[in-house]
């Protein structure tokens, strides 16, 4: 890794580019979407896989209740526990079965 201190001994490490991806998070009880952040080169489960904190920073999350699917809060920044996430995908790779309140809108042709 590479590193670089100041004179004072503080380090820095180099940026890690990450892309935004919206997606859809399933637990239990709730369905999350918002945006993930994933390396270029690597899959979702690539990264899920080798990080150790166990937690999946969400931002610009929006929680609804799976059963309902009513809204049931809107947070700017949440991180889920990876034992809660029963299943995680790309928002755009669900396909729209029915209607649903967190389906991305779709765009009127002119």
């Amino acid at each position: 890794m590479d590193m670089r201190f100041d004179e004072k001994g503080k380090f820095y490490t180099p940026r890690v580019a990450k892309d935004t991806l919206p997606a859809l998070i399933r637990t239990v009880d709730q369905v999350i979407v918002g945006q993930v952040y994933v390396r270029p080169d690597k899959r979702i489960k690539d990264d899920l896989s080798e990080d150790t904190s166990r937690f999946l920073p969400v931002t610009d999350a929006r929680v609804y209740d799976a059963a309902s699917e009513s809204l049931l809060y809107h947070s700017a920044f949440l991180l889920v526990s990876y034992r809660h996430i029963v299943m995680l995908s790309p928002l755009d790779a669900m396909a729209d079965v029915r209607p649903v309140p967190w389906a991305p809108a779709v765009k009127e042709q002119p």
